[in-house]
């Protein structure tokens, strides 16, 4: 009797000895004996797969099995791809008319991505209803109000919820990864809207998670190495026109997030930004200038903020020094330099004018500083936050100081106006994540500076008269654009009109301010 190299399968199933004759083509003696079938074993690794590829078409029948004891869709994560676009598809036409879904898209493009285009979208509905049903899914769901998609209050917020947990199920549970969804998570996030049952994902957090996928996509360039998880699956071209304006979106995202909570952008400006930046440039589209240019000046804001050291709360810069303004100086002529640079096309752009102004109440802000202070000027930009005991009194101010103080109550009215002689309808399009709360923050800025030249005894009030600051007026021009607001978002689906209402607060606040002012003033005449 010979030895076979491999034991045949029901030989090693035993884990016996499996003997054969000389000759190959003869059984072992077992199955000979037994009348089986005499088949070499496979080799181990090829074994295991085989076992992994009957479990998986063990579980595939099962799925099969229970899709079709349901005559629903089935929101399971673990459903396969076509089942999940068509039950978005079902989900959108039981809510939203094929014809309104049509009239939601054209806005979204002539409007919504005239005035902020960080997302694109070229197809028509039937072809983006095939390819990209979740983007458009958040398009219906986050860019439009309430009133705009006609819908019952109900509906409008069951849309924004399913959405989330649509995005939820693709990026968490099934681990999905592609371009259409970091466009669709940028969506939900820069037009982030709450429902009045429960809490969505945080803005901030859907942001990261859109930056993440970026990443692992390889958009982000190989500067950049992706999650273990998702090494192999660099599928998407960094080079591309898409991956490039997508990665530029992120950046205005990520930034976003950097200024509003004050801490270091986690992707700072590089080789490859720099490049994709030059690309859009190169094309020459109008919307791809706009973009550009947004990503110009958010990038120059970070510039502002990391110079003046505003990402370090406990880093102190005062005001009163003649190199703190020598920087706040050279800073300025970069602001002044991007603005002679736009395209003449652009020059008139109302967004562009408020983001210059922001970015030169950025480089003001720092008068404003204390050693304990700097953690105020942090979002949220409520009166609770206000530091009302807690200002410089410089016994003796530079003259630089003095003019900075003017500058500061300049570009907030500034930003104040731009914003309030705007259309509210444009308004409502611009993202809530990223232009809504700049308007808010120059209001708190301007309200702290009437704080700090009024409080007693501080010197800020010899080069500032209150009503200079025309704090009254200012209330006054957003209670008018918030009315606007409101008679197109009349229940406030939209998370602008809710940020806008709610500086309210100035009015009610400024009126108890300036009383317990009056009666420390009178004080002070007995």
């Amino acid at each position: 009797m010979g030895k076979r190299n491999r034991a045949c399968e029901e030989c090693h199933r035993l884990k016996i000895k499996c003997d054969v004759n000389t000759s190959q083509l003869k059984a072992c003696e077992r199955c000979s004996r037994n009348g089986l079938e005499c088949v070499p074993a496979a080799p181990r690794l090829q074994r295991d797969r085989i076992n992994q590829l009957e479990a998986q078409i063990e579980q595939l029948k099962l799925a099969l099995s229970d899709q079709s004891s349901n005559d629903t869709p089935s929101r399971s994560p673990e459903k396969p791809v076509e089942d999940q676009n068509q039950y978005i598809l079902s989900y959108l036409d039981a809510r939203v008319s094929l014809r309104k879904q049509q009239d939601l898209l054209y806005f979204f493009r002539h409007q919504v991505s005239a005035v902020w285009p960080v997302v694109r979208i070229s197809m028509d509905l039937d072809q983006i209803r095939v390819k990209s049903p979740i983007l458009l899914m958040s398009v219906l769901a986050f860019t439009c109000t309430h009133n705009m998609q006609g819908t019952d209050l109900e509906v409008h917020d069951d849309l924004v919820r399913e959405t989330m947990r649509v995005l939820g199920d693709e990026v968490i549970g099934r681990g999905q990864r592609s371009i259409e969804l970091v466009q669709a998570l940028l969506l939900s996030a820069f037009w982030s809207k709450n429902t009045r049952k429960g809490q969505q994902a945080s803005c901030y957090q859907v942001v990261q998670l859109a930056v993440d996928m970026a990443i692992d996509l390889g958009i982000a360039g190989f500067a950049w190495q992706p999650s273990p998880a998702a090494y192999f699956c660099r599928l998407e071209d960094a080079t591309s026109l898409e991956g490039r304006r997508t990665w530029l979106a992120c950046y205005v995202a990520l930034s976003t997030c950097s200024v509003d909570m004050r801490r270091l952008n986690a992707v700072p400006w590089d080789a490859h930004l720099q490049e994709c930046l030059s690309f859009l440039e190169s094309t020459g589209e109008a919307l791809d200038l706009l973009l550009c240019q947004i990503v110009r000046i958010t990038q120059l804001i970070q510039v502002i903020l990391g110079e003046l050291h505003l990402f370090r709360l406990a880093t102190f810069v005062d005001g009163n020094e003649y190199g703190t303004h020598s920087t706040m100086e050279n800073l300025k002529n970069k602001v002044d330099a991007w603005t002679t640079q736009l395209p003449p096309l652009l020059a008139t752009s109302s967004t562009l004018r408020v983001l210059r102004h922001v970015a030169m109440v950025h480089i003001y802000e720092v008068v404003l500083h204390t050693q304990t202070n700097k953690p105020s000027f942090a979002a949220p930009y409520i009166p609770a936050r206000i530091p009302v005991k807690d200002f410089p009194t410089p016994i003796n101010m530079i003259p630089p100081l003095r003019s900075a103080l003017e500058a500061l109550v300049h570009h907030c009215h500034a930003v104040i106006d731009s914003a309030t002689n705007m259309d509210p309808a444009l308004v409502l399009s611009l993202p809530t994540f990223s232009f809504a709360p700049t308007v808010v923050y120059s209001l708190f800025v301007l309200v702290t500076t009437l704080a700090a030249s009024t409080s007693p005894g501080n010197t800020y009030g010899q080069c500032l008269i209150r009503d200079h600051l025309q704090i009254e007026q200012c209330g006054a021009k957003l209670r008018r654009l918030t009315g606007g607001m409101r008679s197109l978002d009349p229940t406030m689906s939209c998370w602008t009109s809710r940020l806008f209402d709610a500086t309210g607060w100035l009015e009610e606040w400024y009126n108890d301010y300036a009383t317990i002012l009056h009666r420390y003033e009178a004080y002070l005449t007995i």
